[in-house]
């Protein structure tokens, strides 16, 4: 199964924990044992909160990636990291950095 995210939502920024919500229900409509596509083309920001409520439902599931930007293939790695605070005394410089 192919989904092409552009398609579905009519954007080219994926937000929401909802809009993972409407996908998904697409998704959860076909077989659990078929692989799932999910085709970026077009899509130009995706936020962490979002690939966290897509990629979590469909950790148990086999899934690839396609067409993704560089920042969306980084998003996609961090989805599950916890960022830190990280306080450089010298400067006392605030900068958040993935753990």
């Amino acid at each position: 199964m192919e989904i092409n995210l552009y398609e579905i939502v009519g954007t080219d920024t994926l937000r929401h924990r909802e809009t993972a919500q409407t996908i998904l229900h697409i998704i959860n409509q076909e077989p659990e044992n078929e692989q799932v596509t999910l085709d970026f083309s077009g899509i130009t920001f995706a936020s962490r909160s979002f690939l966290h409520e897509l990629l979590s439902v469909l950790n148990g599931r086999d899934y690839v990636v396609v067409n993704a930007n560089t920042e969306i293939d980084f998003m996609v790695k961090v989805a599950f990291i916890k960022p830190k605070l990280r306080l450089e005394t010298s400067d006392e410089i605030k900068d958040l950095v993935p753990t």
